[in-house]
């Protein structure tokens, strides 16, 4: 090759083209996994819904069938409770529950008697689910960068299918909420490995499309929700039907390369190359210098400690002090990201009017979320609409609490704009995250930065029960309040947009050091 060619080869795009049909076949597999990931992120909803309930005594069960419940008026007339029986009877204790099957025909609330005291196991399953979400941020995250990114993401759709069909049978509510974790930990494996692989596979210029377009697929997933549940009306019949869909993603062992860039970085030069000629075909490119470039390629890492790279984990993100101020803040943008937007989210029944509208209309606004975040990130990078994003949703939370409770219109119009803004937020800090961190430690990053986010997540259900023991202004004070504390502390990043992904931990820890500064490709050579 001659010298100019040489120095054009400055990432693995250079050699396959930064977006070609090879690529586009990444993200449809990422796009359709978006919508396995929202019905079982937020299917809990409607498995748990606001159902109508009436304490029935053990003395008086007997003598009442579900017909004889059939006139509400006459239940409310009479005095009979939710939580404890009519006062002309001697029973002091609830033993029994007749639920309201007007709309649903079983939910795990009347499965299990998840109501009055226990009605906080709901939350807790979801607490639970999100807890395995952590589990596999932390444990999967791992095992990618370590055994690569395809045969992660075929082992989290075994347990995504399997744990998602024991769901469905669960016989009591602790199998119900072991396999709900179970499921959170294949769903956590296969979407983020799948988002990092894509990622690592497409060119600079399209990062931000890419990365924000294919949450179109986490948003279809959800809107779909409410149907689904309208349609079903069963929770069992709910998981079988979110579940089953699950077993055709086997194909992606087929359909999926491994990531060339991991291959690259691990020194595993032949299959990198292997990977590296078929895309090149696919996308029709020239073939004849892979294997030279691929030696140039490597070269330049090995220029930044090769036994580094290759070592690279976790702890090596607070090592130094540029590479941990910036995991730190990612890490609490995520969590209050995550913690506004399943509040808001799992939450709307706690709003007003039709919980099956509200639902649909709050999935709804993610469309245009994505569609201006496109253009919004594509022109003004990543820090100014991450932190303008952040504060705008925080201030319309706020004004949340001094909206009347008969203006229900407005105050869904401000729930619908702070979502809106939590929402392109969320989209922002995902691309953000797997901008800054270097390839070594990627997967990693966002595995540990989505720790970080399911903790967030994980707190948000027991929201619901803050505003009923204090006030609904307490839930969305504590939104707003965040939102506009982490959007502030996003002005501390540096900005991504269009740069070359620095590759070893060295890179990493240069990148960004001067805050304002977006860093040339020839400065970036240097580090």
């Amino acid at each position: 090759m001659d010298e100019a060619s040489v120095k054009d080869v400055k990432d693995i795009t250079d050699v396959i083209g930064q977006f070609g049909h090879w690529q586009r076949t990444i993200f449809i597999v990422v796009f359709c996994l978006g919508l396995p990931a929202a019905w079982n992120h937020l299917i809990i909803a409607f498995y748990a819904p606001n159902v109508a309930h009436w304490c029935i005594p053990s003395e008086i069960s007997g003598n009442f069938s579900q017909q004889s419940w059939g006139n509400v008026t006459w239940r409310r007339r009479e005095g009979w409770q939710e939580c404890r029986p009519p006062e002309n009877l001697s029973s002091e204790k609830c033993d029994k529950w007749i639920y309201d099957h007007s709309f649903y025909s079983a939910t795990i609330i009347e499965e299990w008697d998840l109501v009055c005291d226990r009605s906080f196991l709901v939350s807790l399953s979801q607490t639970i689910y999100m807890a395995g979400y952590i589990a596999g941020a932390v444990v999967l995250s791992q095992l990618s960068d370590r055994y690569g990114r395809r045969p992660v993401m075929l082992s989290s759709v075994f347990i995504l299918f399997i744990s998602g069909i024991v769901c469905a049978f669960s016989p009591n509510f602790t199998i119900f909420a072991i396999t709900r974790f179970l499921i959170a930990l294949g769903r956590c494996g296969l979407y983020i490995t799948a988002f990092v692989l894509l990622m690592e596979t497409v060119g600079p210029d399209y990062r931000t499309v890419l990365g924000i377009a294919r949450d179109f697929g986490w948003a279809t997933g959800y809107v779909m929700i409410p149907g689904i549940a309208w349609l079903i009306r069963n929770w069992f019949y709910m998981q079988l039907a979110i579940t089953i869909p699950v077993l055709g993603l086997v194909s992606l062992w087929w359909i999926l390369s491994e990531s060339p860039r991991w291959l690259l970085t691990q020194g595993k030069l032949e299959e990198a190359e292997t990977i590296l000629k078929k895309a090149a075909l696919i996308n029709k490119r020239n073939v004849d210098n892979i294997k030279s470039d691929l030696e140039m390629l490597e070269a330049s890492l090995q220029q930044n400690s090769t036994e580094s790279r290759k070592k690279a984990n976790i702890f090596d993100l607070l090592k130094s002090s540029n590479l941990r101020k910036k995991t730190v803040v990612i890490c609490f943008c995520w969590f209050v990201n995550a913690f506004v937007f399943y509040g808001l989210s799992l939450n709307t029944n706690e709003i007003g009017g039709s919980p099956f509208l509200s639902f649909f209309i709050f999935g709804a606004v993610e469309f245009p979320a994505y569609i201006v975040s496109i253009f919004v990130v594509k022109y003004y990078g990543r820090r100014l609409p991450l932190m303008s994003a952040m504060v705008l949703g925080g201030l319309a939370c706020i004004a949340t609490i001094a909206v009347p409770e008969d203006l229900l219109w407005l105050r869904t119009t401000l729930s619908m704009l702070g979502k809106f803004c939590i929402t392109s937020s969320y989209i922002v800090v995902y691309i953000f995250s797997a901008e800054i961190f270097p390839t070594v430690v990627r997967n990693v990053g966002v595995g540990a930065s989505s720790t970080f986010a399911r903790i967030g997540s994980a707190i948000a259900p027991f929201v619901k029960e803050l505003g009923q023991a204090t006030h609904l202004g307490v839930t969305f004070g504590l939104f707003g309040g965040l939102a506009i504390v982490s959007g502030l502390l996003a002005l501390c990043l540096p900005e991504t947009n269009k740069i070359v992904l620095p590759d070893t931990l060295e890179q990493g820890e240069q990148f960004g050091k001067k805050i304002g500064k977006i860093p040339s490709e020839r400065e970036l050579e240097k580090f």
